[in-house]
């Protein structure tokens, strides 16, 4: 889905989604809680194979099978592809839970680039975002980055903002792009003019501690399973939207 729009430049609920999630243990793992699996291998096989026949996979359905994919090693590739079938939000965050498997993370950057979103705690269905917080550093790069992150949230669209936010007493920092408060001809162009100080920033910033973006509702942390590189591919992959390019 494409997000709903604003009735202002920035959905404050979903500003106010991320302030409650910012502090949130894993994120990114909002997926529809299961029970563990108990019983034998063989238990957990039949059970697995059982859930890979289906033709279709709800979201408790999603639940179990990456709940029961770290008992049954070779499934994996099975699973990945059930859930990259699946396609919905709930599918996409167990996909991030197995992004060691290949095909997991390509699945998700075919989701991103057609503009799937989730919900965030509390809020309703998220837009199409990026968001990347970070903290202050001592760093000696950080202020010429800073600077660069003040200067693309200076477009006068209001599409792109910094926001200043405080993280245990300290500065901290929030940039961000809502693409879908914006006609789609005005959001491609933008989308296009930011996408190499986007990549930049946030290929620098990811790797400072405590820095988290965010994409579509979906949150990868500095300490995650997924590396700064994949991030950068699937930015790319939300950037692809954003631009209007047909995934």
């Amino acid at each position: 889905m494409s997000g709903r729009r604003s009735d202002g430049p920035v959905p404050s609920d979903t500003l106010a989604a991320l302030d409650r999630a910012r502090d949130q243990p894993g994120p990114h793992l909002w997926v529809v809680p299961a029970p563990p699996p108990t019983g034998d291998a063989d238990e957990v096989l039949r059970e697995l194979d059982a859930l890979l026949a289906r033709g279709e996979l709800d979201e408790p359905a999603v639940a179990r099978l990456v709940a029961l994919a770290p008992r049954a090693p070779g499934r994996l590739r099975a699973v990945v592809g059930a859930l990259a079938a699946a396609g919905g939000p709930a599918a996409v965050a167990g996909l991030l839970t197995l992004p060691q498997v290949p095909g997991a993370l390509e699945a998700v950057a075919r989701a991103l680039a057609r503009g799937l979103t989730r919900a965030l705690p509390g809020s309703a269905a998220a837009p199409v975002f990026f968001a990347l917080d970070f903290r202050g550093s001592r760093a000696r790069p950080f202020p010429d980055l800073l600077r660069r992150a003040q200067l693309v949230a200076a477009d006068p669209s209001g599409a792109l903002r910094l926001d200043v936010l405080r993280v245990d007493g300290k500065p901290a920092y929030r940039l961000s792009f809502w693409p879908d408060t914006l006609p789609a001809r005005a959001r491609a162009g933008l989308a296009r003019a930011c996408a190499a100080d986007l990549a930049l920033l946030h290929g620098r910033l990811a790797r400072l501690r405590g820095t988290r973006l965010w994409l579509n509702g979906f949150c990868f942390a500095d300490d995650g399973p997924v590396s700064v590189a994949a991030q950068g591919h699937l930015l790319a992959a939300w950037l692809t939207w954003s631009e209007g390019h047909a995934p």
